[in-house]
């Protein structure tokens, strides 16, 4: 499962036909440049010359800075502290269709998140609400009414089946999974 081609830390937030992949914090000094928190680990999501929406407007970027590893980025056709401040909190996006397709049982979060998870007996324990990336494997948190919320590793043995189309996940209950 994958946030972006090179995976990404959290989930990329998901409107319409659009994947945010980054928010803008607050100005970075007085030409115009912008502090960003990026949404995804793919570099060329947020390089010179990338075409985004910045708030829904279509926008390329004009220069990338890394002062204390954070990227700030220059817009095109923004300029000076003002413009940049009210782009304060604007989400960074790119249409969903300029995503790669990924490989065969490798999934975006945005694609993830809503699923309803099923066990292999077919019993409804809740929503899948995001994917957490632990390093060794994901862990999918179910939200599941009048409960706490249920981490499911996805790991073979436990994940068996993902159906986009049905929209749903359906896993083995494992000893323990439950409590």
């Amino acid at each position: 499962m994958t946030n972006d081609p090179a995976g990404g830390p959290p989930p990329e937030e998901h409107v319409e036909e659009r994947v945010a992949v980054g928010r803008i914090n607050a100005p970075w000094g007085v030409r115009g440049h912008v502090k960003v928190t990026p949404f995804t680990r793919n570099p060329e999501r947020l390089a010179v010359g990338s075409r985004v929406l910045v708030a829904g407007e279509p926008r390329t970027i004009r220069d990338v800075k890394s002062p204390r590893g954070y990227p700030v980025i220059l817009f095109e056709g923004i300029s000076g502290t003002d413009a940049a401040d009210r782009l304060r909190g604007a989400l960074i996006e790119i249409e969903e269709a300029d995503l790669p397709a990924l490989p065969e049982d490798e999934y975006y979060v945005h694609d993830l998140v809503g699923l309803r998870v099923l066990t292999a007996a077919g019993e409804e324990l809740g929503t899948l609400e995001d994917v957490l990336e632990t390093g060794s494997n994901d862990v999918y948190v179910v939200r599941r009414p009048g409960q706490k919320d249920l981490l499911v590793p996805a790991i073979d043995g436990v994940l068996l089946e993902v159906d986009l189309e049905a929209g749903t996940v359906t896993i083995e209950v494992v000893p323990g999974l439950l409590d």
